[in-house]
């Protein structure tokens, strides 16, 4: 589904440094949803895209960290569009300017996908130390059960589309029990948005935010 900038309200203030996580299977529509957030919530942002897809994330695309411009840029890394044994250090470079300049808000469309490229280190060096440099991580996932936990413990908000099982435990300890049983209830296209800071729990679609 293309996206555009739209005017949105969201359920719960969402800040500069905190971070957010958005679970959910393939064609769940949690891509769908990354690119409406960052679109209408920040001016600023950098995409690492690893699939190819529909979605359209307002920005420029780039090659290198090095065509970065500042944090006032919105920037996409598609790496579905260079070659697999550049990739891991297209999106080691990127991380690292990111990490450097400080003040960036970057959204890695699917974690387990840069685990295989054994980026996870400096990946989770953004989620537990970034804040102190203005750093907002958005972090896209299908299971939780297979990538770092720092992905959800480390995020103040966390967005999952429906998920069962084992997923749906890892979340329920991530967060709350309130969380588990909304996302096991979820109908198809539906998320649930837990805020750490007031525990509380929002249930609806994209649809639903706008204004």
């Amino acid at each position: 589904m293309p996206t555009t900038s739209r005017r949105i309200s969201l359920p719960f203030e969402w800040r500069q440094g905190e971070h957010l996580a958005i679970t959910g299977e393939t064609g769940s529509g949690k891509s769908t949803l990354a690119a409406v957030l960052l679109a209408a919530r920040w001016p600023f942002y950098v995409v690492v895209k690893t699939k190819p897809d529909d979605v359209h994330y307002p920005g420029r695309k780039i090659g290198r960290a090095s065509q970065l411009e500042s944090a006032t840029d919105r920037a996409i890394l598609d790496l579905s569009e260079s070659p697999k044994e550049t990739q891991a250090a297209r999106v080691a470079e990127l991380t690292d300017s990111v990490w450097k300049q400080g003040g960036w808000t970057v959204y890695y469309d699917e974690l387990f996908y840069l685990e295989r490229l054994r980026l996870v280190d400096s990946v989770e060096q953004l989620l537990t130390q970034g804040r102190s440099k203005g750093l907002t991580v958005v972090v896209g996932m299908q299971r939780p059960a297979r990538v770092t936990r720092f992905a959800l413990s480390q995020a103040t908000h966390v967005v999952s589309f429906g998920q069962e099982g084992r997923d749906a435990k890892i979340l329920r300890d991530a967060t709350s029990e309130r969380m588990r049983a909304a996302v096991e209830a979820l109908p198809r296209y539906h998320f649930a948005w837990y805020h750490r800071i007031t525990r509380e729990v929002w249930t609806g679609r994209v649809q639903d935010l706008a204004r």
